[in-house]
């Protein structure tokens, strides 16, 4: 418990001045440098399942999306086309038995599509609608989803008692799950009282409650690969914590959600 504390508070700290100081190009620099270290995890959770993918591949097609996507010079749709042509033909390269192909081609894709698109989406949140209003949300979001995953760990230890999805993820209880998606509207609601005024309440409200389930459900999908694969962590880089991939696992789901949510309301 004291290395995941002393990690916290380290981390934390970081994120933020990253979030509040960092200039655009910095700031997707950042989210690149996340996404490699937890593609490189999600590449040995594939091995462990006994599935060799590319990680040449992925960690070039991630930063090509990452920067075409913010730079905006090509269509999404010629990018996305573009990484599928290149898989398939680093998969008909390769010398492996053809089941071994089509996995690992599978899993490429997988793997650069998920850290690609999600933490793309968090750097839409702070930037796409205006530094000010982006980094109001993106504090928020943050909040929802640090308070949401204390509160879920204490009422689940506290008051767990029934399953909220015991093949995926066993420990997990309805109450945990209830208890973390009110601590994270609960604090929304807090900040934008006392330091984010100018945000609508009732949005507020709704993106909280957005992110506090779609974060939920972003962590259930990181256990799912691990299940699979039958490992406990993604890796042992956060002392307390475990892998990176674990860390973020919930914000991947939630940046999208309220990057919707967002494009909805400012349209």
């Amino acid at each position: 418990m004291l290395k995941r504390v002393l990690s916290a508070l380290l981390l934390i700290p970081v994120t933020l001045a990253v979030v509040l100081l960092s200039p655009p190009a910095y700031y997707l620099a950042a989210l690149g440098i996340v996404g490699s270290l937890c593609l490189n995890e999600y590449f040995q959770i594939m091995q462990s399942m006994g599935i060799r993918g590319q990680p040449w591949l992925g960690y070039a097609g991630f930063w090509i999306l990452l920067i075409g996507f913010q730079s905006g010079r090509f269509p999404t749709t010629v990018l996305g086309a573009g990484l599928f042509v290149a898989a398939f033909l680093a998969a008909m390269w390769r010398r492996d038995a053809m089941r071994d192909r089509v996995l690992g081609l599978m899993v490429n894709l997988l793997g650069v599509c998920y850290l690609a698109l999600c933490l793309y989406a968090a750097f839409a949140v702070r930037y796409a609608f205006g530094a000010k209003f982006g980094l109001e949300w993106t504090l928020i979001l943050l909040a929802v989803i640090w308070a949401g995953d204390t509160a879920a760990f204490i009422a689940g230890k506290s008051f767990g008692r029934t399953p909220f999805a015991p093949r995926l993820s066993p420990k997990k209880t309805n109450e945990g799950a209830l208890g973390g998606l009110l601590a994270g509207l609960l604090v929304a609601v807090l900040l934008r009282h006392y330091f984010f005024a100018d945000l609508p309440l009732r949005h507020v409200i709704a993106t909280s409650l957005l992110v506090g389930i779609f974060g939920q459900l972003g962590d259930l999908a990181e256990s799912m690969l691990k299940r699979a694969a039958e490992v406990k962590e993604s890796s042992n880089l956060i002392p307390g914590h475990g892998g990176l991939l674990d860390r973020i696992d919930s914000l991947l789901f939630a940046f999208p959600a309220m990057y919707f949510y967002l494009q909805l309301m400012y349209s």
